[in-house]
């Protein structure tokens, strides 16, 4: 039988072409008036966590007394006028932190995943030492609004929750837009529930170029650098309550890419000539959002249809076109900015060390084209990036991705981005991050070096672990000081909702 042609309207065909222009626009939008558009102007850094009773290690649900939303209800008292709620939960939370010290506010977005997961966006700052500050501010908040409560709750950044035994055992928040994305997703891939409720991800949003060319060099040079990262950052302990030791690497990154091959991975047409924002949309037309969010909160299920298909039946506005691009996954996206996708959840002094690499490797042009060069960025393909991925994954630090060994890669990448950082603490941020890499270790060493220790440390050492000599955090007392002779970062000057 012969296969008919869908017919389009005048109607539908003028939609779709505005709605083009308005998607191009939107994936643009953050580029900067010049080359050097990073040191000057803001990086977001977007960390996912889980939150677990301290004692019992056991999971914390988004439901009940002891919840998720309970203790967000208890700090949305901080944050007065900066609660999101959805369907009637109460599901994030936003405002503005003015930080002793520093010159700069910082706006602060914490929200909640399909798996409970507390995922934090701070930024856009110029500095990441302020990034660290506000996230040693939220993380001290989020404790006593605990300790409020009676709970002690610990926020554990890994890339698969160390204490799931199956995704089954996580209940899915409540959400309209979440039971759409679970239903449709977990008929295309094996593994989509333990993507969806147990992993969680460190994510950088950086400015782009002012020039479309510089803009597509950046995003290619990540695309490229993307299975280097996820190797590099792996912070994964076990999958499944497996024994960590024969955990494989890069779990999180493995899990994802096999939920849906046609919006996870490697954005169609990364390498090919005249890629660019006009190539990534018509990409993007041919993915299924799955769920719709319109501007005033209605959230519909699009079913089968593509991203062309919505385009041609509805206008959308540059928030609306930006949301429903969301709902592909590559490593490497554009969604007004280039966002990094492949680091897994790291604890916040190493997730700022993180993105001081990534703020050094992106922050011009010069920094872009060294990386190009280094990577031999012309010689790379669709099946490179492939192979890159398949040989990290199997034989780690004996891989040599793209021709080269990956010690050697991940030291001379991160000489690149040290040498455009200007400011001394983000250089001794990364120096802490790329230390692991020079004698061969990523943050999963350390996580199976401390798995077998039976002390559980104190609140001051957990403190110094995670931020840094100098900061005091989660004290058990409500309204106390920090001890004698100690500074502490997470003291807010102000706080007022985000207009």
């Amino acid at each position: 039988m012969a296969k008919h042609t869908r017919t389009r309207t005048t109607e539908q065909l003028k939609r779709l072409e505005k709605n083009r222009q308005t998607l191009e626009e939107a994936l643009a939008r953050a580029r900067g008036e010049a080359d050097e558009y990073t040191q000057t102007s803001g990086l977001t850094l977007v960390l996912e966590r889980f939150a677990t009773e301290r004692g019992s290690c056991t999971p914390v649900p988004y439901d009940g007394y002891t919840g998720l939303e309970r203790i967000l209800a208890e700090l949305a008292k901080t944050y007065e006028g900066g609660q999101v709620v959805v369907d009637g939960h109460l599901v994030g939370l936003r405002g503005i932190l003015a930080i002793e010290g520093r010159d700069e506010p910082v706006e602060i977005c914490a929200s909640v995943g399909i798996g409970a997961q507390l995922s934090l966006s701070v930024g856009p700052a110029a500095s990441i030492t302020t990034l660290l500050d506000a996230l040693a501010i939220f993380d001290r908040q989020f404790h006593l609004a605990c300790v409020a409560l009676g709970h002690d709750v610990d926020l554990v950044a890994q890339g698969y929750n160390p204490y799931v035994d199956s995704p089954s055992d996580i209940v899915a928040v409540p959400l309209s837009r979440y039971a759409l994305l679970n239903a449709y997703l977990s008929r295309t891939g094996r593994y989509t529930r333990d993507a969806l409720r147990c992993t969680a991800a460190t994510r950088i949003l950086l400015p782009m170029a002012s020039s479309e060319e510089f803009a597509v060099t950046g995003y290619r040079v990540a695309a490229a650098i993307a299975p280097l990262l996820a190797f590099l950052t792996d912070n994964t302990l076990r999958m499944r309550g497996e024994e960590p030791v024969e955990a494989k690497r890069m779990i999180r990154t493995l899990v994802w890419d096999q939920v849906d091959s046609s919006r996870c991975g490697l954005a169609e047409g990364t390498f090919l000539k005249g890629f660019g924002f006009k190539a990534y949309e018509r990409w993007l037309e041919g993915i299924r959002p799955i769920v719709f969010t319109s501007d005033d909160g209605l959230t519909f299920s699009t079913g089968s249809d593509t991203m062309g298909r919505l385009m041609e039946e509805r206008d959308l506005s540059p928030a609306e076109a930006l949301r429903t691009a969301s709902m592909a996954f590559p490593h490497a996206r554009w969604t007004g900015q280039l966002e990094l996708a492949c680091a897994d959840a790291l604890p916040p002094r190493l997730a700022c060390g993180y993105a001081a690499f990534a703020k050094g490797l992106f922050a011009s042009s010069d920094s872009i084209e060294a990386a190009s060069k280094l990577l031999d960025l012309a010689s790379i393909d669709e099946d490179s990036v492939a192979v890159a991925w398949h040989d990290l994954r199997e034989l780690g630090w004996s891989a040599r991705p793209y021709g080269r060994p990956i010690g050697q890669l991940a030291d001379e990448l991160a000489n690149i981005a040290a040498a455009r950082l200007e400011d001394r603490k983000e250089r001794q941020l990364l120096d802490g991050l790329a230390q692991l890499w020079t004698v061969h270790m990523v943050p999963r060493d350390s996580l199976l070096h401390n798995w077998s220790k039976q002390r559980t440390p104190t609140r001051e050492e957990r403190a110094i672990e995670l931020y840094g000599e100098g900061a005091v955090i989660p004290y058990d007392e409500l309204g106390g000081e920090p001890p004698a002779g100690k500074t502490s970062v997470m003291r807010v000057i102000r706080q007022e909702p985000v207009q």
